[in-house]
């Protein structure tokens, strides 16, 4: 199964490029799943710049970036969502990212890794309502980070209790999948 690890954020010097960097090392292992590292910031998406709506568009989009990206989530069979928290809630970049596309989302697991000063847990609770629209089967587990301490000098130091959480949810986006 190809799980595609989206890391959602887009500022310079971001603490998700850590978190991200973080999950993808600790999945390395599994055998059980093919990692597809998706970085948001690395496809340059325009705002909602598709003429048509992606619910109408079938997959075909008339945007080069949105082709490419829909390209890319298309050939992924299910998602670790890595989200900061923004004033409550997911950060626009990601959020668009998500909305430029419909079909290419509809039926897939995914997971959550949250991270912020509240453990990222209300974004999560935003990619819930979001995902349940797409069709996707959300999977109950998340892990949640603690962005003002669990940081050290930028960078995310795990517990042995998250890595164990984030394998629970993969667990359970890899039982979804079947």
């Amino acid at each position: 199964m190809k799980l595609g690890i989206i890391t959602g954020t887009t500022r310079p010097g971001n603490a998700g490029t850590s978190v991200g960097d973080w999950v993808n090392a600790t999945l390395t292992d599994r055998d059980d799943v093919e990692l597809v590292d998706l970085r948001v910031a690395d496809y340059d998406l325009d705002l909602l710049n598709e003429p048509t709506m992606p619910g109408a568009a079938d997959g075909v989009y008339e945007n080069e970036k949105t082709t490419r990206w829909a390209a890319a989530i298309k050939d992924v069979d299910a998602f670790i969502f890595v989200t900061p928290e923004y004033n409550a809630a997911p950060p626009a970049a990601f959020k668009n990212a998500v909305d430029l596309l419909f079909v290419e989302w509809t039926g897939k697991p995914v997971g959550f890794v949250g991270y912020g000063f509240h453990k990222g847990a209300r974004a999560v609770k935003h990619w819930r309502d979001i995902v349940g629209n797409l069709n996707m089967k959300a999977a109950e587990q998340a892990v949640e980070i603690d962005l003002g301490a669990e940081f050290a000098d930028g960078a995310f130091e795990p517990s042995d209790a998250q890595v164990e959480q984030l394998n629970k949810v993969v667990d359970e986006v890899v039982s979804l999948n079947g």
